[in-house]
């Protein structure tokens, strides 16, 4: 039987085992920073890493609601698209959210609306518990 991969490890596999890794996983993106650290970590997790809050809190000086004072590195790590309804665990769709404002756009989304502030920024506006959803 010939080897089929050399592995960082020096191992070589048996073009069996080969095939079975081939069957049996699934491919995942991982996009990494200079350093190495995670940024982009898809359906894979829920909760922010380490190195991608570094980024957010480098990214925003606050809650991405406008107007809310709290400092970025008192909030909570939000999803810009809830994570409930599929959104995803990568850095341009992640920002800090004060604990209200995190609790209440999951439970009350129609309260919000949502823009573009950059080219992976996001910002959102608090309507209060008038706004009803728009048919």
């Amino acid at each position: 039987m010939v080897p089929g991969l050399l592995l960082a490890t020096g191992q070589v596999l048996p073009v069996t085992s080969v095939h079975r890794l081939a069957r049996t996983s699934t491919l995942m993106r991982i996009i990494m920073d200079a350093d190495g650290q995670v940024l982009d970590m898809g359906r894979k997790v829920r909760l922010a890493t380490p190195a991608q809050r570094r980024a957010i809190f480098a990214r925003y000086a606050t809650c991405w609601i406008d107007g809310c004072p709290l400092p970025a590195t008192l909030c909570q790590i939000d999803h810009a698209d809830n994570w409930s309804t599929g959104g995803l665990t990568d850095l341009k769709l992640l920002g800090p959210a004060c604990q209200f404002h995190n609790r209440d756009r999951y439970q009350h989304p129609h309260r919000y609306t949502r823009r573009q502030t950059g080219k992976d920024r996001w910002a959102f506006t608090y309507h209060g518990r008038t706004r009803r959803m728009q048919v």
